[in-house]
């Protein structure tokens, strides 16, 4: 059984990360292409305060796990917005 949730997004398809209040633990970003760049926002849609972002160049990922310090609380949801062409998300949460 897995410990947290886990969803994939890709640029074409930015999405909430399940549904209503999230502790995001981490994620991977997958950069498909130069400035591939993800936020991270306080909302269940395209809406609200960015609480976390970031970016990569060219075809680079980076992984970010925040388990060891409980995480970056969602109040009212997570919205992953990825950005740049080919860029994906994989991110974990509870």
């Amino acid at each position: 059984m897995q410990k947290y949730r886990i969803q994939t997004v890709p640029v074409a398809t930015a999405a909430a990360l399940g549904s209503g209040a999230v502790t995001l633990k981490g994620f991977i970003l997958y950069g498909g292409s130069a400035a591939s760049s993800v936020e991270f926002k306080n909302a269940a849609t395209d809406t609200g305060d960015v609480l976390l972002s970031a970016d990569v160049i060219a075809t680079q990922s980076l992984f970010v796990d925040m388990t060891a310090i409980g995480g970056v609380s969602f109040s009212v949801g997570c919205f992953c917005k990825p950005a740049g062409t080919g860029a994906i998300v994989y991110a974990w949460f509870e």
